[in-house]
């Protein structure tokens, strides 16, 4: 074999490789979550861990609605947290409120003390009010709790009468310590938005956030942290342009070790052309490790009864475990129109290798022909649990 034709069989046989590892799947879109491998990982498995094989289908209306790509959360915040210290609120510490009606908490840190009502006042020039005065709807920590709210103790909650937003700063007679100001503006038209490109990521990818200021102010800073489930908190790269800001952060690999929820913290310092303010945002992100990952999905020609479909998927199995597979089978209806059939999950126990999960799919009440697609296709590590694999659509089906 000359060296030429040598190069040849090796790039054919490569190219057969990477075909084989996505058999049958239509190629990933923007916003689904696909592993590039699967990754073995230590881990304890609890006893309570099911290791029998499950299945479930049922057909669904056609005209029922649904979504193969899950609308990401949007958090909205008229509010701001601030830690001040004792010399900062016995001076008068400003509140920089954009409305009437302001929400004021106060919550000592655990070597501060506690804030007594009495010796707080509310500050504007030379003028100092009594908080029976300024504030209404007064709350210590226990009435707080009683509402479910969960504060700490010592903490003072009260809301700022209308005509005081102006200028307003707030002081603490006696003062020790450090504590945590938390201010919120119910009636405010200045919100801060925070949206997470992506509500699931994995180990090593890159985290991007958007961020929008409502209400005509520009953002003069931004700063963000993403915050692991051990504390350890990774810097957000953020650039603001006017009222909007964007940036990114990547996951470690090693955050393997710290999967679940992460907590993602964003503030900006805005003004509105007449006064500065500030806006504090948080949303939480999945962080999840592809233990498996789908390798091929095809469907069975020979799955008995008429009308049934079923689909073999196909994985391939990094840490012991039990994993499961869900999706949606979409059929075309008289009109043309591709539409809801069914929808089916398996799941079962594997080892590490190579693993099948088969989803059966049965008739569909409103008679729908092929073409058909295989929809919202996931693949769960219910081990842990966490979803660790998820395509919008991820195989038609031509006849």
């Amino acid at each position: 074999m000359t060296k030429t034709n040598r190069w040849a069989s090796l790039l054919l046989l490569a190219a057969t490789a990477v075909q084989a590892q996505t058999a049958g799947l239509l190629p990933a879109q923007p916003g689904d979550l696909v592993p590039a491998r699967a990754r073995a990982i230590d881990r304890a498995v609890p006893d309570s861990i099911e290791r029998l094989p499950l299945t479930y289908a049922q057909p669904l209306a056609a005209d029922e609605a649904l979504t193969a790509e899950p609308a990401l959360h949007r958090a909205e915040s008229r509010e701001y947290w601030q830690r001040v210290d004792a010399a900062a609120l016995r001076q008068g510490y400003p509140l920089a409120l954009t409305s009437a009606g302001a929400l004021i908490l106060l919550s000592p840190t655990p070597s501060a003390a506690a804030p007594d009502a009495a010796r707080i006042r509310i500050v504007r020039g030379a003028e100092r009010t009594t908080l029976d005065q300024a504030g209404e709807a007064l709350a210590d920590a226990a009435a707080l709790r009683a509402a479910g709210m969960q504060v700490a103790t010592g903490a003072l909650g009260f809301r700022l009468r209308d005509g005081y937003e102006t200028g307003a700063a707030l002081q603490l007679d006696g003062a020790r310590g450090e504590y945590l100001l938390h201010v919120a503006e119910p009636r405010s038209d200045q919100v801060l938005t925070l949206a997470s490109r992506r509500d699931t990521l994995h180990a090593g990818d890159t985290v991007e956030v958007d961020l929008a200021l409502e209400g005509g102010a520009r953002i003069g800073h931004a700063a963000g942290l993403l915050v692991a489930p051990d504390g350890t908190a990774l810097d957000l790269d953020l650039r603001s342009d006017g009222s909007r800001a964007r940036g990114s952060v990547q996951i470690p690999d090693a955050a393997a070790a710290m999967a679940g929820l992460w907590d993602l913290r964003t503030s900006v310092a805005a003004n509105d052309g007449t006064r500065a303010f500030q806006r504090d945002a948080r949303t939480a992100i999945a962080v999840s490790v592809p233990t498996a990952r789908i390798a091929a999905a095809t469907r069975d020609g020979k799955a008995p009864g008429r009308g049934t479909t079923a689909i073999d998927v196909d994985l391939d199995v990094a840490s012991a475990g039990r994993y499961e597979v869900r999706g949606v089978l979409y059929g075309t209806a008289a009109d043309g129109r591709l539409v809801p059939a069914a929808a089916a999950q398996s799941a079962a126990w594997f080892e590490p290798g190579s693993g099948r999960l088969r989803l059966d799919f049965p008739a569909s009440a409103a008679g729908l022909n092929a073409p058909f697609e295989l929809r919202d296709l996931r693949l769960n590590d219910q081990t842990v649990p966490a979803l660790i694999e998820r395509r919008a659509r991820a195989l038609r089906i031509e006849r």
